[in-house]
Formats: C-alpha cells, sequence, structure tokens
C-alpha cells in the first residue's frame, strides 16, 4: 500500500532501533527544531553542531565509559596491509570473519549532544556563564526495541557553565520552561526524578548520590499505547566535567547544567498524541509548533 504523503510515521529498518523518516518526519523535526530556537532565543547560546562521532579519549574523560560501556558503540577500522586484505576479502561473499583484523580507533559514536562542550572549556576560567545550543546525531547500543527505544537520534541540548549557584538556577528554570512548552504542544508531561548516564565511579552508587541531590529531572509522556518515555530532561552535573576537563568558574571548579531535548522521541509522542498527518492537527497545536 502506498503511503501517503503527510504520513509521518517512521518506517522500520531490518536493524532495531534504527528507523527511516519520510519527507514529513523530517519536516516535523525541522519545526521542532525551530521551536526550541525560538524558545532559546532570549539567551546568547552559542549554536554547534555537533559530528555523530567523538574522541574516545574525551568519553573515557567524561566518565560515561566507567559507567555505561554497554551503551556505547565504538569505531573500528581496519589497518592492515593490502596484502592481508587479499585474503580476507573472501570471507565477505561467505559471510566470515573478514572483520576479523579490526581494531578499535580513536573515535567512538557520540552518546550524547552536549560531551564535546565540556572539553572545549578546558583550562579556561569562567568569569561569565557559558551557554552553548548543539545538536547531534546519537547512538547508544540500547537492549531493547520498544517504541523509542531508538540506538541511532537527534539530540538537542541547551548546556551552561558557570558557577554552582547559576547552574541550579538555570536548571530550574528550564525545568519548568520545557514542560509548559510540551504542555502547549498538547503534551501532559509528568516530571520524574531520573537516572543519568554522566558520572563514572560506578552506576549504583549515582544513583544513590541522584536520588539525594536531584541531579536530573525527566519529563516524559505516551509515545505509544501504554509506552512511556522520556522525551525530554533537565539535568545538573555540579562540578563534575569541571574537575575532568580542568575547568573554573571565579576560581572554584567550574559546575555545568544541561537541558536535552530527545527530538525523535518529541515527534513520536506528538503522532501518538495527535495523529500520523501533522498537516491535519489542530489548528493551536500547529501554531504552538511553527511559531505562527
Amino acid at each position: 500500500m502506498t503511503r501517503h504523503p503527510d504520513d509521518a510515521t517512521p518506517l522500520p529498518t531490518a536493524a532495531a532501533g534504527v528507523q527511516l523518516q519520510s519527507a514529513a518526519y523530517e519536516k516535523l523535526l525541522g519545526a521542532l527544531r525551530e521551536a526550541i530556537a525560538r524558545l532559546a532565543a532570549d539567551e546568547p547560546f552559542e549554536r554547534l553542531v555537533v559530528p555523530p562521532v567523538i574522541s574516545r579519549a574525551t568519553i573515557e574523560r567524561a566518565g560515561y565509559v566507567a559507567s555505561f560501556p554497554q551503551l556505547l558503540g565504538t569505531v573500528h577500522s581496519y589497518t592492515g596491509s593490502a596484502a592481508d586484505w587479499r585474503r580476507l576479502a573472501p570471507l565477505i561473499a561467505e559471510s566470515g570473519p573478514w572483520h576479523g583484523r579490526q581494531t578499535v580507533s580513536d573515535l567512538v559514536l557520540l552518546p550524547a549532544a552536549c560531551y564535546p562542550v565540556y572539553a572545549t572549556l578546558t583550562g579556561q576560567d569562567l568569569r561569565h556563564p557559558a551557554r552553548f545550543s548543539v545538536e547531534a546525531q546519537c547512538f547508544r547500543q540500547e537492549a531493547t526495541a520498544e517504541p523509542g527505544r531508538l540506538r541511532t537520534f537527534r539530540m538537542a541540548e541547551l548546556v551552561t557553565a558557570g558557577t554552582p549557584a547559576h547552574c541550579l538556577d538555570w536548571r530550574e528554570h528550564w525545568l519548568q520552561r520545557v514542560a509548559d512548552w510540551l504542555e502547549t504542544l498538547g503534551l501532559k508531561p509528568s516530571i520524574d526524578l531520573a537516572d543519568d548516564p554522566f558520572f563514572g565511579g560506578g552506576r549504583r552508587l549515582y544513583q544513590a548520590a541522584q536520588r539525594a541531590q536531584e541531579l536530573k529531572f525527566e519529563l516524559r509522556v505516551p509515545v505509544a499505547d501504554g509506552l512511556v518515555q522520556a522525551i525530554a530532561s533537565a539535568n545538573i552535573h555540579k562540578d563534575h566535567f569541571g574537575e575532568a576537563f580542568a575547568f573554573t568558574a571565579d576560581g572554584a571548579p567550574g559546575h555545568t547544567a544541561c537541558t536535552a531535548f530527545g527530538l525523535d522521541r518529541i515527534a513520536l509522542a506528538l503522532l501518538h498524541t495527535h495523529g500520523s498527518r501533522p498537516v491535519d492537527w489542530p489548528e493551536a497545536i500547529s501554531t504552538a509548533l511553527n511559531g505562527d
């Protein structure tokens, strides 16, 4: 059956957690991107588009590998000689171990859009808060393939670095602001304390600290029948990245905070709530989304 050109429903592929997106879906993501930009227009964010790969050394330094190695996608490549490859190449047709000589490279697949930002602050003493608006294609080797549990996905983030007081106030402001924005889109998010893949030193220890310090809040809505997932979050990392990347704010270890938007999950939540064709959505929703 031929799909209607206005149908924005993603199509599955042979790889779990990897989907194809139609022109209507990409138009919806573009509208979300612009809506987030309007939401952030009153702060001096530096806009960065982040590559889908990042230095393995940076991710190790950030502590991600220590806590979430099962989610990390590494980049491997062939480093042997042409003569060696001639012996391996016939294995491709036989589905044999043609990749047996592949070795891990200096790159990994980006697990979250904000990670490259912290490394750019290395050695700085911030006299004024730094602010970044970033977007990236991210990857996580998820263990399940339920709707919205994508292995490759688009993420937009607003990131700030500065003093503890600035980061805490900023996170509280953006938590409420994003909740209010999602309400205008016809979504009714719950705000829940949650875990966060940012810190090394063991996930169980981190989760205990998370519950005590309220470091991460997720905004959760249905993305499919009977399935509620986080579509955005507001996070404070305290001095974790300031210590890891040696930057300060007013002479003390720098603190950081971020607000993350799961663009694909927000799109799935909107399609689940309002229907598969955005052109048919209520006028109030289209107005809120497109800024008309």
